[in-house]
């Protein structure tokens, strides 16, 4: 599972859109009500994984993969296999436009990402 990392992209204007959620308190409440929906569908000793990143907001970085894993953990059977930090520096998707986000970082006065976690687990139930 690769969620939107809160409303940093949007992908639509669907207000039940975890893209447009920019509150972390309901970000994480509904994004815990889609891991209900699909790990009923899930059978117990499958593994599965989550790909997160971390946002900046208000002038100060937001653990918000830390705030997934911490919500999977406490509300679901499952054992945590392993925290893959990926490195996500000079990715297709962002070559070629460092120079413009290093300006606006030191602009706006917010940290440019440069990693993302895959957190992998066992379902227990």
């Amino acid at each position: 599972m690769h969620p939107p990392y809160m409303d940093i992209v949007k992908f639509t204007n669907n207000q039940n859109d975890l893209s447009q959620i920019s509150d972390v308190d309901r970000f994480i409440d509904v994004l815990k009500t889609a891991c209900e929906n699909y790990l009923c569908f899930l059978d117990k000793n499958r593994y599965f994984a989550v790909v997160i990143g971390d946002v900046y907001k208000n002038s100060e970085v937001v653990p918000l993969g830390f705030y997934c894993l911490n919500m999977i953990k406490r509300n679901f059977r499952v054992k945590l296999k392993g925290i893959i930090v990926k490195n996500i520096e000079g990715n297709r998707g962002k070559s070629g436009v460092d120079g413009i986000w290093h300006y606006r970082a030191m602009k706006s006065d917010y940290y440019i990402f440069k990693h993302e976690y895959i957190f992998v687990f066992k379902k227990d139930f």
